[in-house]
Formats: C-alpha cells, structure tokens, sequence
C-alpha cells in the first residue's frame, strides 16, 4: 500500500472515466472530480498520490492520477501557479510528508510509463520544498536508487529522469537552491549512468538528458580538470553511441558545455570537430543537425564577445576563425541537401537549413576570412547544368553567397559582388529562357 494512506476518495473510476470516449461520462466525471478537488483539496492530493502508488490499481488510473496532481502542482500563469503553491504549502505537514513519501515509493514501481509521469510530479514537489528547505531526505532518496544492488535499470531510468526533471526546475529559480554537495552527487550519479558500460540503454539515455539540465550547476567540477576530463569523455563517448538518441542528446549537451564553459574548451577542441565533421557528413539528420548546431552555439558565443570587445569580458579563443577552412566546406557540401520548395514552408527545417544557418553565424564571426573559402564553391557550381540535380548546385550556391554577405568587410564585399555578379545573371538569363 502506499505511503500516503487510505484515501479519503476512491478516485479509479473518476479517472478512468475522465478519459472515456462518451462526452457524457467525461464531463459528468471530470465534474466529479473539479467538485472534490474544490471542496476537499488536501484529500485530493492525498488520494491521487494513494492511487499512483498503489500496484494494485491500472496502470492507466495511476498515470493519469500523476498527471492530475502535477496539474495541481504548476501552471503557466504566474497567478495560478503562485496560488496552487499557497494552496500545498496550506496542506498540512504531515500529508505533504505522506505525499512526497508515496511519490518516492511509486518512482520504483512498475511500469515504466507511470514512472515516467512520477519523475514529473517529484520535480514539481521538489520545485516548491526544496528552495524552503524542505524534502531533505529527496537527493539521498536518489542517490539510493542509483546505487542499489544489484540495479534495477527500469528504477534507475526514472530515477535520472527525476534528476533532469529536478535540475531543470532548479534552474529556473534565481536563487541557487542545490549545495555544492548535492550537486557533486547528482552528477556523479547522472555521468555514471552515461557510460558506455551501462547495460541499458534507456538509462544511458535518461542520463544524457539529465546531464543537459545539470551541466549549469557544475561550475565547481568544471573547474576540476579530471572531473571535466570525465564527464567530457562520456559525452564524447556518447556521440558515437550506437543508439541515435544517445548521440543526439550528447551533442546537445555539448552545446550546453560551450555555452556555460566556453573558457574550458581548448583541450577539446580538436576531438569535439572531428567528432561533429563526422556526424555532419555521416550520420541520421537528427544526429547531424545537432552536431551543426554546436558550431552555431559556438559562433553565438563569440559574436556576443566580439561585441562586448574592449569591455572586462573573457577573452575570445577564435574557434571559429581557426576552423573555417575545415568547417566551411563542411557547411558547403551540406547546402545541396536541401528539399525542392523548402523556401515556401516556413516549418520546413532540415540539414541543408541549419547548415546554411550557421554558415551565415561563421561569416559574422569570420568576415574577410569566409570569403576564400565560401566563392570557389558559388562560382563553380551557381551556373551548373545539364544533370537532374543540378538545381541543388545552382540553388546551394546562391544560398551560400546570400549567407556570407554579412560579416565580410565593406572593401571584401565589393570584391565579393564583382566576382559573383557575371555568375548570378548567367544564372537570372538561364531562368528566364
């Protein structure tokens, strides 16, 4: 039975029935369930807490109780959620106790999807307690979790789900909340779960994810060089994983890594293009996009130094100036990926987009320098004809000429339109034969 005791509502069928098909039974039940919920609101939460950890009830049931009580939880509007913060903090001690006891319990209960809706609810709980100093007992609880033997994969993946739910909550408050010894936990905790020697790849997964809510926090182990050393292997390691969603999520948290610990990279730098020139030329898209989008993160971060040039700020190690002879004709080869009309859908966005993209972000960065290396490949291929592809080419290279317009200095861009200018109307006057 769960920690919460017996409910004071018997809310299985008002659940279950709050998802039929019949509008009739829906509304009549999702009334029932507004009333309970205004006449007896702490009861409430107790007998959805009851209900999702139970083992006994559906599984449906229980998931859908996780849902009800995360809504009662959060909301969007700063006005409710302030209110339903007001209105937990109203519930008396001993049930919130009961409550958050009953969510831990539930967080090692199959199956794995109402664990996943667990993980949600502790974030929540632990949104409002721990900055108030509550919930002591939450990052033990994990850290528990994480290390028992023999493990249980199912309860370590909602467990690092919970964990990236809670730091991504954390990381919205302006206050720190998490200690300097909490935090060495979970991340401990997060990057042992992103091994490659983890057996199980959905927790591997949940660990990288937890990772790109964490990586904030982890100023002090950056700081460390054989912390960072470490967690910079197993992302890297994560890259080439062989599940897809391992990769893409690890280069995710490689944008995170340059846009908090920007100083840090140097010794990286090298493994982190290979790493990402490989997967732009190689792998799925998903992968690929991700692996483009570190480079533009990284040429967000030192246009914004370069703007804040000659003021007390880091010092800029021109990553992008020294990669882009070997990045740019990356970016380039990428251009003619592109799908036929994808200017017309504005929701279109795909390799060819993002590479484009960032090739524009390496010319603001860049300037005179891109010029060399962008204008063999528009004067090569921007009046190719004769094949069934050739539009790619010809359309490929206008797009790199259009991205590279701002960046290059006044003197470079005349060089610039005098050199393209007898391409781009051999190109207008064959369009309009």
């Amino acid at each position: 039975m769960a920690a919460a005791g017996a409910p004071s509502i018997e809310v299985t069928r008002l659940l279950l029935h709050a998802q039929d098909p019949d509008p009739g039974v829906r509304g009549q039940a999702e009334q029932q369930i507004q009333y309970f919920q205004e006449q007896n609101y702490a009861g409430f939460l107790g007998s959805l807490a009851y209900e999702l950890a139970n083992a006994e009830k559906p599984p449906e049931s229980r998931r859908l109780a996780g849902i009800v009580l995360k809504n009662n939880l959060d909301a969007k509007d700063d006005a409710r959620k302030a209110a339903l913060v007001s209105r937990w903090e109203a519930v008396e001690p001993p049930l919130r106790a009961s409550i958050r006891g009953a969510l831990l319990q539930a967080l090692a209960m199959e199956p794995q999807e109402v664990r996943g809706t667990v993980a949600l609810v502790v974030a929540k709980v632990a949104a409002i307690e721990l900055p108030r100093g509550g919930w002591g007992e939450l990052v033990p609880a994990l850290m528990a979790n994480m290390s028992a033997s023999p493990p249980d994969h199912g309860v370590r993946q909602a467990t690092l789900q919970a964990l990236g739910y809670v730091c991504e909550e954390m990381g919205s408050l302006k206050d720190d909340v998490l200690s300097a010894e909490q935090i060495n936990m979970v991340l401990t905790a997060v990057v042992s779960g992103m091994r490659p020697e983890e057996p199980s790849v959905e927790t591997r997964l949940a660990a990288v994810e937890a990772l790109q809510n964490a990586i904030e926090f982890a100023d002090h182990n950056f700081g460390n060089e054989s912390e960072r050393n470490y967690i910079m292997q197993v992302v890297c390691q994560g890259t080439v994983a062989g599940d897809a969603r391992i990769r893409v999520q690890s280069f995710a948290c490689l944008h995170e890594i340059a846009a908090n610990y920007y100083v840090r990279l140097p010794p990286y730098m090298q493994e982190i293009f290979n790493l990402t020139v490989k997967a732009i030329r190689e792998d799925e898209e998903d992968v690929a996009l991700q692996a483009v989008e570190f480079w533009s993160t990284l040429c967000d971060y030192e246009l914004e130094l370069l703007e804040e040039e000659g003021e007390d700020t880091e010092e800029s190690h021109n990553f992008i100036k020294a990669a882009t002879p070997h990045l740019v004709p990356v970016l380039l080869e990428q251009l003619v990926k592109q799908e036929e009309g994808q200017e017309q859908d504005e929701s279109t966005w795909n390799l060819a987009m993002s590479a484009g993209t960032c090739l524009g972000l390496v010319a603001r960065v860049a300037g005179n320098d891109v010029v060399p290396v962008v204008m063999p490949f528009v004067t090569t291929h921007i009046a190719k004809a004769g094949g069934p592809d050739d539009w790619r080419w010809r359309e490929a290279s206008t797009f790199a000429f259009g991205s590279i317009v701002e960046g290059p200095s006044a003197d470079s861009l005349v060089q610039l339109v005098q050199q393209a200018m007898p391409f781009l109307l051999q190109v207008s006057v064959c369009e309009c034969v």
